[in-house]
Order: structure tokens, then C-alpha cells, then sequence
């Protein structure tokens, strides 16, 4: 090495004109480009961790505030897995509460509501851990309650979809659960329980809307008491409706809906067509002078021997029947029937209603028809076009209930996108992983870029 430097001449040869200032130029744009990268991967590795890590960040999703009139979407959004769910992004009130899905191949069905002051979709949670048991939606939109399909239990649970906080109320025994009506005022609903044997012909898989059905006992909930009142002479509780004064109750037993006030007290009965039930939740009409009846889903109510295997719950829309009215008071003109009808829904008026079609194709509607005229009016559309159990089969309805008390005010608004909430928190977690890795390997590249290099052209040690 000494010989080596003793043959370097003394004085080195002069360096290229504008050489020095070429080499401090690169090296400053080199060290701006190192710290820009460092900065924009810091940056990157704040924005996951902020939307992973931070509670009620800027991605968090706020409730819809109400707006002046509710209103319903022309079109529902499809089926989507990744819409969130009450508990995690509270939608506000809805319009809407039904169950989606499909299980041809596996089991793909959600339980949503659909906001009534935007376009937002939630999954109800509290249904899915229940194994999407009976639940009614109250008239105002704000809250769901629920029963329990895995089995009997001690509690109904009220989930508040503005808050997303769940209030459990306890019914005593565990018993089975089917719920029946919510009064339009949303303090009292109407509910039959039973004990369940698991020993009957149904078996012990998804036993209890039809148990209930046969040996279900009317009860009556205050919801701001929280305590139910039995009336043992209610049974079985067939299906039931609230008078629009919300004192009053028509319950079906048989082919009869007896009428009761809220302590139980029978003050009357209205004889159904054989062939016909009181139509759920929405039977009595908002002057109180006709209760509507409907066709029976499958055998209708226990006479005795046969009967009593509701079809209510749980099953597809998709029966087409017609609406007839019966005077509660045994006089007066009922309206015309309202034919081409799959569910009465809701009253917009005494001369008005909202029901459900279903088309040739499978496709469900929602319109409004004007009793008398018999003219009708399409409202909103349903997608059930093969987009579930991914894209193999088309979408299926089930469990329909729309916030009745907000159906006199209820404008239609042009569907937008559907706001869904945050992604799953797994999903998020992947993504992260997945952009973090991506910054990592480009802080690394831009890193071995800026670093001296030897003659060969690799980065020098």
C-alpha cells in the first residue's frame, strides 16, 4: 500500500470545470428526496394507525340527524359485505328493517335497517347474535326489539339505533318469544310467549316462532316500566294489532280477533274469514273502523287439530294475496279489496296504505295504493339480482317492517350510494398490514438509492 500511494504523482490532476457544485447539487436533491420519502412513509404509517388504533377519529360515522320529513330510497341498495353494524357506526333512525340474503349453498343473510334520513345501511347486530329471531321495528324509527331464535330466553333486548346501546328486558322464565305489534304512541308491544319443550315435531332447529304460534299466551310490555302483563285468555296469540289509539288491542285466537284494552279487559270480538288472518302489526285502521284481513300464509292459526305453522317470519316474500277490511263494530262499508298484494305494510291515511308486490320475476316493490280508486304508485324497488353468496345466487327478502309512524310524512328521495360505515375492523387491520409492508419496501428502495456508490454500481459499504 505504501508503494502504492508513492507512485501518485504530487500535485492531483485539476477536477472538471462545475464538478464540486454537479456534486453538491445531487447530494442535496438526493437528501431532499431521503427525507420527503421518510415524511410521506411516517405520514402513511399515521393515517393506518389513526383509522386502526384512534376511537371516534374522522373516519368515525356519526348518526343522520332527523331531517324535516323522513323519506324512503327509490331503489335498496345490493347485498354487501362490508356493511357495518349498529353497534359500531349507529345509523340513526330508519325507515326500514328487513333481512337479506340468501343460504342456497351457505348462509349469507343480513339482518338491516335502512336510514330514513339518508342512505345508510346497517347490519343489527344484536339479531345476528341471536340468530335473527322475530323483531319489530317502532313507529318512529329509532329503535328495534328484539326476541331470541336460538331457544327460550329470560330477556327481550331494545336496541337504539341512534346510539347503538342495547337495553335488556327481562320477561321473566325463559320462554319462547314471538313478537307481534308496537303500539303507534311506542310504549307498549304486543308479544306471545311459551315454554319450549324442544320435544314437538319441530324439532330443536329454529323451534320458536312455530312453537309459540301453537302455545303461545298474549303479553303485554311497557316499555317504560319495563314490566309485561300476561292475559292467559289470549292463547294461543295468533297475530295482533294496536288501535291507532294505542289503548287498545285486536288479538287473534282461531278464526276470532278479540279486542282488549291494556289491562287485558275483553271488550269485544270481530269473527276473521276462515281462510284469513288480522294482518300483522298494521291490522286496524288509523280511524279505527276496520281491521284488514290477509290470506294465510301457510295453514293459518291451531283450531285444534291442524294449523298453527306460521309463515310469517323467516319466509321469503313472495305469496301474492289480496287485502279485504272487516268493520270492527259489525257496520259501516268497508273499502274494496286491495288485490296483488304480498304484505300490507303501513297506513299513509285512512284512504291510503303501503304494501309490498313481487313481480314475474321475483323482483319486490314497495307502493302506495288509494283505497277506493285502487290506483297505485310505486315507491321504491329492492335488489334482488344475483349478487349474494358471491354473485352464485340471487338476493331474497324476508321480515319486512317499515316505521309506520313515519308513513304519513314519508317523501321518496333518488337513492345515492350507500353509505355502509366502516369497513370490519379485520378488514382494516389486512389493509393496513398491507400498505405498511408497501411503505416499508419503498422507504427501503428510496433509502438504497440515495446512499454512495462504488464503482461496480452497487450501494458501497
Amino acid at each position: 500500500m505504501r508503494d502504492l500511494f508513492a507512485t501518485l504523482p504530487d500535485d492531483p490532476p485539476p477536477l472538471p470545470p462545475g464538478y464540486l457544485e454537479g456534486v453538491l447539487t445531487r447530494g442535496r436533491r438526493s437528501v431532499r428526496r431521503h427525507r420527503t420519502a421518510t415524511a410521506a412513509v411516517w405520514a402513511v404509517v399515521v393515517l393506518v394507525l389513526t383509522v386502526l388504533v384512534v376511537p371516534g377519529g374522522p373516519w368515525s360515522v356519526r348518526p343522520a340527524a332527523p331531517s324535516t320529513e323522513p323519506s324512503l330510497p327509490d331503489r335498496f341498495a345490493g347485498y354487501s359485505v362490508l356493511t357495518s353494524t349498529v353497534a359500531s357506526a349507529p345509523p340513526g333512525r330508519a325507515i326500514a328493517l328487513y333481512g337479506y340474503g340468501n343460504g342456497e349453498s351457505f348462509n349469507m343473510f343480513q339482518p338491516l335497517v335502512v336510514g330514513a334520513d339518508g342512505d345508510t345501511y346497517r347490519r343489527v347486530d344484536a339479531m345476528e347474535e341471536r340468530d335473527r329471531p322475530s323483531a319489530l321495528l317502532s313507529p318512529d324509527g329509532t329503535r328495534v326489539l328484539l326476541g331470541d331464535e336460538r331457544g327460550a330466553t329470560g330477556d327481550l333486548v331494545l336496541v337504539d339505533l341512534t346510539t347503538g346501546r342495547r337495553r335488556s328486558i327481562p320477561v321473566g322464565d325463559p320462554v319462547g318469544v314471538r313478537l307481534l305489534a308496537w303500539s303507534p304512541d311506542g310504549r307498549h308491544v304486543a308479544f306471545s310467549a311459551a315454554p319450549l319443550t324442544n320435544s314437538g315435531e319441530f324439532g330443536t332447529v329454529n323451534v320458536v316462532e312455530a312453537e309459540v304460534a301453537r302455545t303461545g299466551t298474549l303479553r303485554l310490555l311497557d316499555l317504560s316500566t319495563g314490566r309485561s302483563t300476561e292475559v292467559p285468555a289470549m292463547k294461543p296469540a295468533w297475530t295482533a294489532a294496536f288501535a291507532p289509539d294505542s289503548r287498545r288491542i285486536a288479538v287473534q285466537v282461531g278464526q276470532v280477533a278479540h279486542l282488549v284494552d291494556l289491562a287485558g279487559r275483553e271488550y269485544g270480538t270481530v269473527q276473521i274469514p276462515r281462510g284469513r288472518e288480522l294482518a300483522a302489526e298494521v291490522g286496524w285502521s288509523p280511524d279505527g273502523g276496520f281491521l284488514a284481513t290477509v290470506p294465510w300464509i301457510h295453514e293459518g292459526p291451531l283450531n285444534g287439530t291442524t294449523g298453527g305453522d306460521t309463515g310469517h317470519h323467516g319466509t321469503f316474500l313472495w305469496k301474492v294475496g289480496d287485502v279485504e277490511f272487516v268493520p270492527v263494530a259489525g257496520s259501516g262499508t268497508p273499502p274494496a279489496p286491495v288485490p296483488d298484494v304480498v304484505q300490507l305494510l303501513g297506513w299513509r291515511s285512512t284512504g291510503s296504505v303501503v304494501i309490498a308486490t313481487v313481480d314475474a320475476a321475483g323482483h319486490v316493490s314497495l307502493a302506495e295504493v288509494q283505497l277506493g280508486a285502487g290506483t297505485r304508485r310505486t315507491l321504491a324497488r329492492f335488489d334482488t339480482g344475483r349478487t349474494c353468496e358471491l354473485g352464485m345466487q340471487s338476493c331474497q327478502l324476508f321480515d319486512l317492517h317499515l316505521a309506520t309512524g313515519l308513513l304519513p310524512d314519508l317523501t321518496v328521495r333518488s337513492a345515492g350510494r350507500a353509505q355502509r360505515g366502516p369497513w370490519p375492523m379485520l378488514l382494516n387491520a389486512v389493509i393496513g398490514v398491507v400498505v405498511l409492508g408497501s411503505a416499508y419496501l419503498l422507504w427501503r428502495r428510496t433509502n438504497a438509492s440515495t446512499r454512495p456508490r462504488g464503482r461496480n454500481g452497487r450501494p458501497a459499504s
